[in-house]
């Protein structure tokens, strides 16, 4: 196998293993919840915690990284430029602020989504226990 096809070979088995997205572990209730707030329950701690955490806990760890670095990046990029002044004309080249900014934000982005799963998962289960709830996990669904 030559080296670029071994490249490829890698860079699709990282990018599959990324977009896959682990199941939260099933709640057992233990009031009298009917399964619609047992669904309500589970969509509102995800809601919750994930605005918390800024995690997606629906997307795979992938597309919440790529969303993290972009959205930080993007504001890394203009509070940078802010402070030492954005490109007045499509010919200037990008200023030493802006091309911080976009670089810190970026690397910011990377450090919020590496533990941003089984944080996501612990607030989860956190939540639900709160909500009258048990969660049966299996050793890999927690972390």
């Amino acid at each position: 196998m030559t080296g670029r096809a071994a490249s490829l070979l890698l860079a699709g088995v990282l990018a599959l293993s990324g977009c896959s997205v682990a199941k939260l572990p099933s709640p057992i209730a233990l009031r009298d919840q009917t399964p619609t707030q047992q669904r309500l329950d589970t969509a509102d701690c995800k809601a919750e915690v994930g605005y918390r955490t800024n995690y997606n806990g629906d997307d795979s760890p992938l597309a919440n990284f790529l969303r993290n670095v972009f959205t930080l990046g993007t504001s890394g990029a203009a509070v940078g430029g802010l402070v030492t002044g954005l490109p007045t004309t499509t010919a200037s080249t990008a200023s030493d602020g802006l091309i911080a900014g976009a670089s810190a934000g970026g690397v910011a982005g990377g450090a919020i989504s590496v533990s941003g799963r089984s944080r996501f998962e612990r607030e989860w289960v956190t939540c639900m226990e709160s909500r009258g709830y048990r969660i049966i996990a299996t050793p890999e669904a927690i972390n």
